[in-house]
């Protein structure tokens, strides 16, 4: 599977993990870190290639890891 489609597939997993009943938050713990690790893949492989990072999947890598609490000083 392409980096992209990962981060697709990851995407998918995260919406289905939030449509979880309440009360049941850590189901989403799982598809939020493949999530991160997808998009961290992918970004280092667009920087490996001197390629841009598109604006959607760098706000989204910010936004989930505050999330999980991995704040990084790396530009992406």
């Amino acid at each position: 599977m392409g980096l992209f489609q990962e981060v697709i597939s990851a995407r998918a997993a995260m919406t289905v993990a939030r449509r979880a009943p309440l009360g049941r938050s850590r189901l989403v713990d799982a598809p939020r870190a493949r999530l991160l690790l997808a998009l961290e893949a992918y970004t280092a492989e667009l920087n490996a290639r001197h390629l841009p990072v598109p604006y959607a999947i760098r706000d989204d890598l910010r936004i989930q890891r505050r999330i999980l609490g991995r704040v990084s000083d790396a530009t992406s």
